[in-house]
This record gives C-alpha cells, sequence and structure tokens, in this order.
C-alpha cells in the first residue's frame, strides 16, 4: 500500500509539523509506503497559467504536474495537512489542486455533471486553525473550510474522506497537543488496507 502525503505549511517548525511526523511514523508503523510532498520546501510553482491552460486543453501536463499526478495515481492513500488561511487553504495548495486535479485527471464532465475518476482511494485531510471550534461552529465557517477541499474537491473526484481540524493550536496547553496527536495516530492507524495487501 502507498501514502502520497501532500505538506502545506512554511517554515520548519509548527504543530502541522508535529502531524505530519505523526502521521508519517503511523503508517510506517503500518508498513505503508510514504511520498511526502513539501510543497515549501519543493518551491512548487503554484500558478496555473496560459501554459497550463493550453496543456490541460490538449490533454497533457508539464514534467511538474506529471511528476504529482503519476504519485497520486499509485497511492492508495492521500494525506492532506495543512493550516486554514483566511477559511483556506494556503495558496501553495490551492495551486496546487489547480493545477495537478485536473480534468480527465481527476475528473470528466458528463450530462450530469462532474464525475470523479480517483475511486476506490481513501484520503485523511487534517487542518489546524487558531479558532476554537465554539467559534467556528456559531459563523458557520467551520462547514465553509469542509466544503472546500473535502466536500467540493475530494469526495468530488471520488475519494473516502476522513476529515478533522484541530481548533485553537496556538491557545491550548502541550497536554491538549499531545491529544491532538494522539487522535492524529489514531486516524492514521485506522487506513484500511487494499484487498489482498
Amino acid at each position: 500500500m502507498k501514502a502520497c502525503i501532500v505538506f502545506a505549511h512554511e517554515g520548519k517548525e509548527s504543530f502541522c509539523h508535529a502531524i505530519l511526523d505523526r502521521v508519517t511514523k503511523s503508517l510506517q508503523k503500518q508498513q505503508i509506503a510514504c511520498e511526502v510532498r513539501d510543497l515549501y520546501q519543493m518551491k512548487f510553482q503554484p500558478v496555473f497559467d496560459a501554459a497550463d491552460m493550453q496543456n490541460v486543453s490538449s490533454g497533457s501536463a508539464s514534467q511538474d504536474v506529471l511528476t504529482e499526478q503519476k504519485l497520486i495515481s499509485e497511492a492508495d492513500l492521500l494525506v492532506m495537512i495543512y493550516p486554514v488561511w483566511w477559511w483556506s487553504p494556503p495558496a501553495i495548495l490551492k495551486g496546487y489542486i489547480d493545477r495537478v486535479f485536473t480534468n480527465n485527471f481527476a475528473f470528466r464532465y458528463e450530462s450530469g455533471g462532474p464525475v470523479g475518476l480517483l475511486q476506490n482511494k481513501q484520503a485523511i485531510v487534517l487542518t489546524t486553525t487558531r479558532e476554537s471550534e465554539a467559534e467556528m461552529k456559531r459563523s458557520g465557517l467551520d462547514d465553509v473550510v469542509k466544503k472546500q477541499i473535502v466536500d467540493g474537491t475530494l469526495a468530488m473526484i471520488g475519494y473516502d474522506v476522513t476529515y478533522r481540524n484541530f481548533a485553537a493550536v496556538p491557545y491550548v496547553e502541550n497536554a491538549a497537543r499531545e491529544q491532538m496527536l494522539a487522535e492524529v495516530e489514531k486516524i492514521a492507524a485506522g487506513v484500511r488496507k487494499p484487498l489482498g495487501v
């Protein structure tokens, strides 16, 4: 079984990095091969430009996009880890989605609307916010955050998605963070292996 982990947090230390470390170790303990795509470290070019548009129209892609598409195609599990900024993923991750999850790779349009092409795969989406769960629920922004990537992207293109946001991260005690990381490990340990693996 293979996992592709798409990670979007700048710098080298953050709670997102702690989540990445815990996920990677948990998957490796289960003998799941992990390919980590650290978008900031890779200096991934996130702008869907005219060349990308022409490539999609002609059924091709640039080499950097082809590399990511191959990794995603080969992976049984996709993990996305990122902080929520302005109720959205960081721009580098949004650009990754725009450039990599393209028409005729991740989905195609039929008469009834879009049809996902990445079927029979699992995804785990782990996010962090400064705001508390109560604040997000009161404003309805918890639903906004979930709908963008979990429902509007990954579920739409075929993934069975497990989602968890870890709220108020800068303001909680270390013990609370450790509980969050224990939950991360539990989520990662709950991955279903394909038959025959």
